[in-house]
C-alpha cells in the first residue's frame, strides 16, 4: 500500500527524529553501544540527508534530519582542557602506540618512538616478539622499561628516560596493566598503561565495563596524581567510560573529536585511544599521529604537574 504524498514527509521527519533520539539517549546495553560508538558519522549522514532533502525541496525531511544531526553532535564531549604554561617549566612529554600485534614493521615503529623524543613511551598489543624488538630497539634512549608480553594482543609496555619511583603489573580481571611511580620536583605522580577488553561480543562488552568498575575501585585507594593512557576500547560518549570518569575525577584532554581506529591513511572513524589525568595535572598540547603497519593511530602529549600561569 502506498503512503499518501500528503503524509510521506510528515513520517519521514518522524522516522529521521526517531532514529535521532534512540541513538542519543539509547541504554546502556551491548547493540545500543555498538551504534552509539558511530555518532559523528551517523550525524554527517543525517546532514548529507539535510542536504538532499533540502535540495528536493522535502522542507519537513530536511528540517528533521538537522534537528537530528545537532541532536547528536550535542551528544559529544567537549575538547579537553589546554592550559598555558611558563615557557620556563619542565614538562613530560608521553607517547602511546597500539602496535597491533601481528604488525612487523619493528624498525619503523621504533624509529617513530625514538623520533617522538618522549619522556615516555606506552606500548600496547606486545607479543614476545614485539617485546625482543622493543627492548633492543629502545634500551639506549629508554633504560627504564616494565614490559607484560601476552600472546592474546593484550601484552603491554612501558618504556621511561625517567627512573621509576615504583613500577608494576596490576591484573584486573586476568588483563595485565601497568601502574608506575615517578617524581617531578619532589612531588609524586603516577602512570597506569591500560588496554581494556574489546567489546566484540556480549561478554566481552561485560567484561570491558567490570575491567573500568575495578579500576575505578582501584584508584580510589590513592590520591597521587594519575595519567591514564591507552586504548580503553571505548568512545568518550559511552555510559561506561562517562561512569569511569566521574567515579574516578580523571579528566580526559584529548580534543572533541581525536579519531584514532581504525587507522585508514589520514583518517580514522572512532576514538578508542584516550589520555586522562587527575587534579593537579593538565595538558598543553594532544596530538594524534600514524603509527608504521598499526590500525592505531597513536597519541602524544605534553603533561604539566602543578598550576599554570
Amino acid at each position: 500500500m502506498k503512503l499518501p504524498e500528503h503524509f510521506r514527509e510528515p513520517v519521514e521527519l518522524v522516522l529521521v527524529l526517531g532514529i535521532a533520539t534512540a541513538l542519543a539517549f539509547a541504554p546502556d546495553a551491548y547493540l545500543p553501544m555498538l551504534a552509539r560508538a558511530f555518532l559523528v558519522q551517523w550525524a554527517a549522514f543525517l546532514i548529507g540527508v539535510a542536504i538532499i532533502m533540502g535540495w528536493r525541496r522535502h522542507w519537513w525531511t530536511a528540517t528533521g534530519s538537522i534537528l537530528g544531526a545537532l541532536l547528536l553532535i550535542l551528544q559529544l564531549p567537549a575538547s579537553g582542557e589546554l592550559t598555558a604554561f611558563d615557557a620556563n617549566k619542565s614538562g613530560i612529554r608521553v607517547m602511546h602506540m597500539n602496535v597491533l600485534q601481528p604488525n612487523i614493521r619493528f624498525e619503523q615503529v621504533i624509529g617513530q618512538a625514538l623520533q617522538g623524543d618522549a619522556d615516555i613511551v606506552s606500548v600496547q598489543e606486545v607479543s614476545p616478539e614485539w617485546a625482543f624488538q622493543l627492548g633492543a630497539g629502545l634500551r639506549s634512549a629508554y633504560p627504564y622499561m616494565h614490559v607484560e608480553p601476552r600472546t592474546n594482543c593484550y601484552g603491554i609496555a612501558l618504556f621511561s628516560k625517567r627512573p621509576f619511583k615504583q613500577v608494576g603489573t596490576v591484573t584486573v580481571m586476568g588483563a595485565p596493566f601497568i601502574e608506575a611511580i615517578f617524581e617531578e620536583d619532589g612531588t609524586p605522580f603516577r602512570v597506569l598503561v591500560v588496554h581494556t577488553t574489546s567489546p566484540i561480543s556480549y561478554a566481552h562488552f561485560q567484561r570491558r565495563n567490570a575491567q573500568f568498575e575495578h579500576l575505578a575501585e582501584y584508584l580510589s585507594r590513592s590520591d597521587t596524581a594519575t595519567v591514564l593512557i591507552g586504548d580503553l576500547n571505548t568512545v568518550p560518549w559511552d555510559h561506561a567510560f562517562q561512569r569511569f570518569c566521574a567515579s574516578t575525577e580523571l579528566r580526559p584532554i584529548s580534543k572533541r573529536i581525536q579519531l584514532t581506529w581504525p587507522s585508514l591513511g589520514p583518517f580514522s572513524l572512532i576514538q578508542l585511544d584516550h589520555l586522562l589525568v587527575s587534579a593537579g595535572l593538565v595538558s598543553t598540547s594532544v596530538e594524534t599521529f600514524p603509527i608504521a603497519g598499526s590500525d592505531h593511530r597513536g597519541l602524544m602529549a605534553e603533561i604539566r604537574l602543578g598550576h599554570a600561569r
